[in-house]
């Protein structure tokens, strides 16, 4: 009665052990983060990843970059994610986390090959240029909201205006009625008082 108890226990044990030594369940293939520093070619592999369009491809690239630089949070690391989260057009594009990596990366120029520091600077230009944009977007986006709510304020101005006006005209109106229904009396009772004579 217990072998069969320690059987299931055992299989579920090795269950536990076989999902702990998979990397990602949603992950296709591993891609290449940078091993070495100076490798150019390896940045650019991951970076055409992310522009690739394909959101597995840009799902790994992510994933693996950050899981590299968590793990081992080298320059290298730093630079390949900071240029990962530098990179628009992916759900994880971060451009204020790219720019504080980006920055101390670039902190340690003596740790970078000449094309690390020129890949982190580009990178720190895409963050920047992104910034400025979304700077640009709310202040747009501000001062659009400032004008429709001054063209609302002024709508309901005219619309209170006009209201105004159609209440005079409708006063004008039943006064003018009125006197017209009393001048219509007073000649009803002069031919009346005609007749009469």
């Amino acid at each position: 009665m217990r072998r069969p108890v320690a059987i299931v226990v055992l299989s579920l044990a090795l269950g536990a052990l076989a999902g702990c030594a998979i990397d990602a369940p949603w992950k296709t293939r591993k891609v290449q983060v940078p091993a070495e520093p100076g490798d150019a070619g390896a940045y650019l592999k991951l970076l055409g990843d992310l522009a690739s369009g394909d959101p597995t491809l840009q799902a790994d690239a992510y994933y693996d970059a950050e899981q590299a630089y968590v793990n081992n949070p080298s320059v290298a690391n730093s630079l390949a994610y900071g240029l990962v989260l530098a990179m628009p057009g992916h759900p994880s594009s971060n451009a204020a986390e790219a720019r504080s990596l980006l920055v101390e990366v670039l902190a340690e120029p003596a740790l970078l090959s000449s094309d690390e520091r020129n890949l982190a600077r580009i990178g720190l230009n895409i963050v920047h240029a992104q910034l400025l944009l979304e700077t640009g977007r709310a202040q747009a986006q501000e001062q659009l909201s400032g004008v429709l709510a001054q063209e609302r304020r002024n709508s309901a101005r005219r619309i209170a205006a006009q209201q105004a006006e159609i209440a005079a005209l409708q006063k004008a109106l039943a006064e003018a009625e009125s006197k017209l229904d009393a001048v219509a009396t007073i000649e009803r009772s002069l031919e009346e008082a005609e007749r009469g004579n």
